[in-house]
């Protein structure tokens, strides 16, 4: 097969020399253009476009376009030969000479000075624009012969000098043209690699992306999707290691699966993002929420929290945990806690009801579900038998399988009790008040990012009263006071009036569900005590809250039950 070459000459006297070779040669079809530093990089272009395979150009035009284009760009070295038959042709002038030109001619040169000890003085350039400037200075020292290449040659002219022009001549050429013919034959083989590798990539995967580590799209191939279902790396999936990462994104209301890992390739990084189907009806996607999980952070300043997680830490070799806490303890966050650190990050994390759960076809869970987090079973009493046959099974399918209930269900006994189960109390607001200062301090961050509030901080007062009050809807009743706090502040700092507005307003708006247990006069005496510590243990207070005389509150009191 023929080498395509394009050969851009920076003299026109170069064209005749380019065709005599030319004529010798059988393997290269070859177009000329003429054409010296920037209007060389013109002529060349739309090269690739043209279909060449290589371009040969000489010097500092050679230097440009192989700056420019993407194209191997084949220099024509000046030969000694070359510098010889100039300095042969300038010994007959006896004036003072000098050499001037890019380290291409004037490395070449100097060689042959030194080793023929020639009396000639040699100038090197880095760019044409330091040409004129220094043949003023030149000329102004008596140098009159200027040999060079052809910016060197045209300028020395114009300044009334004498140039002579450093000419390539056969034997460079030649070579020129067997360089272009190497380096294209490395070239077609690397093209045929590379085209191989696309033809496997096709068969291997459907669709995917790759990024360089600047963000930019190295190459992509997409089957299932009329448009790019994803133009940049997920600002939650880069990693610092090459542990493979999955996502779930939603394209056009369905959901996909983004697959990605880090590539080191040498020096650099690339990041190949693979995106399928997920393998889950529908159906089952609107009941059930997937997504990977970053590790959450769960504050344990008190021993009780800290307690839990060191209990989870040693438990992460079972698959089956049984979360037992009052509402808004934050089972979920515990929850995700589980599934990051038993599997480092990877895998997708869902959390499904109770009742959907039942509903769902378990068969068709995707590959990648490594943890399933139901809750709500409560609400599923009349269907227990139900739940406790789907819940078994899952036995056997390598998942985490992670229950929530607000207490223990002995109903579910054959489950919650048996040996290869994890029980793990979540303690309430009230059970790890160390925790209250930095829980604060996290929501108030949140809510300043979220929202953009002003306040950052509770003042003292109003965290003693946090402090407390009893929170019987615990850390998400906490988190909505705030949110609460924060809108109604406008400076920088929450002042007690307004925690302490916030907080009367829960009193008399509804009787807590653990109130209401037990016998008449055990639930008549759990209000009365209830009452009588949000007012401080003030009978008198607590008599009037309760419309009642303080003789029949103290008579209450003291009764036996």
């Amino acid at each position: 097969m023929k080498v395509n070459a394009l050969f851009v000459a920076p003299y026109t006297a170069m064209k005749n020399l380019i065709e005599e070779c030319f004529a010798e040669e059988a393997d290269i079809d070859l177009a000329i253009r003429i054409g010296n530093l920037q209007e060389g990089v013109a002529a060349a272009k739309n090269a690739g476009a043209e279909g060449f395979d290589v371009i040969i150009s000489r010097g500092g035009t050679a230097k440009l376009i192989a700056e420019t284009i993407d194209l191997p760009v084949i220099d024509v070295h000046v030969s000694g030969y070359d510098i010889l038959r100039a300095f042969t042709l300038a010994n007959d002038f006896p004036r003072k000479k000098a050499i001037v030109g890019f380290p291409a001619i004037t490395l070449g040169a100097k060689s042959i000075i030194d080793l023929l000890e020639i009396p000639i003085d040699i100038f090197t350039i880095d760019d044409e624009r330091e040409t004129e400037p220094l043949l003023q200075k030149l000329k102004q020292n008596g140098y009159e012969v200027i040999m060079g290449d052809v910016v060197t040659f045209e300028t020395a002219s114009k300044m009334g000098l004498l140039g002579i022009l450093i000419q390539s001549g056969r034997e460079a050429i030649f070579d020129a043209f067997k360089e272009a013919k190497t380096v294209s034959s490395w070239m077609v083989k690397k093209k045929r690699e590379v085209e191989l590798l696309k033809a496997i990539l096709a068969t291997a995967a459907t669709d995917f992306i790759v990024f360089s580590e600047s963000s930019e799209i190295v190459y992509e191939q997409w089957k299932n999707f009329t448009s790019r279902p994803i133009s940049e790396i997920p600002a939650s999936q880069r990693m610092a290691d090459n542990k493979e990462q999955t996502n779930v994104i939603d394209h056009n209301g369905i959901p996909f699966k983004v697959t990605m890992k880090k590539i080191p390739v040498e020096s650099l990084s690339y990041f190949f993002i693979k995106i399928e189907p997920m393998e889950i009806s529908s159906e089952l996607m609107e009941s059930i929420n997937i997504r990977v999980m970053s590790p959450p952070m769960i504050i344990h300043q008190s021993t009780t929290m800290s307690s839990c997680l060191d209990f989870i830490e040693r438990s992460l070799s079972y698959n089956w945990f049984i979360l037992i806490g009052k509402q808004g303890t934050g089972k979920e966050l515990i929850a995700q806690y589980i599934h990051y650190h038993k599997f480092h990050g990877s895998g997708l994390f869902a959390t499904i009801h109770a009742r959907h759960f039942l509903e769902i076809d378990v068969g068709k869970l995707d590959k990648d579900i490594k943890s399933i987090y139901i809750h709500s079973i409560e609400q599923e009493s009349s269907n227990r038998k139900e739940l406790m046959g789907k819940l078994k099974s899952l036995k056997g399918m390598g998942l985490s399988i992670i229950l929530a209930m607000m207490e223990e269900q002995p109903e579910l006994g054959n489950i919650i009790y048996e040996d290869d189960t994890i029980r793990i109390p979540i303690p309430s607001l009230a059970e790890r008040r160390e925790d209250l200062r930095e829980l604060v301090s996290s929501f108030l961050a949140y809510y300043h990012q979220t929202l953009g509030t002003s306040a950052v901080k509770v003042k003292e007062d109003g965290q003693t009263l946090l402090e407390k009050y009893e929170w019987p809807g615990n850390v998400k009743e906490l988190k909505a006071l705030l949110k609460d706090a924060v809108l109604m502040e406008k400076g920088y700092v929450i002042e007690k009036p307004i925690i302490e507005k916030l907080l009367n307003r829960k009193k008399g708006t509804g009787i807590q569900p653990e109130l209401l247990t037990g016998s008449l006069e055990e639930i008549e005496k759990k209000i009365i005590e209830h009452v009588l510590k949000e007012e401080d243990y003030n009978q008198t207070k607590t008599a009037k809250r309760l419309n009642v005389n303080r003789s029949t509150l103290w008579r209450k009191l003291k009764q036996e039950i």
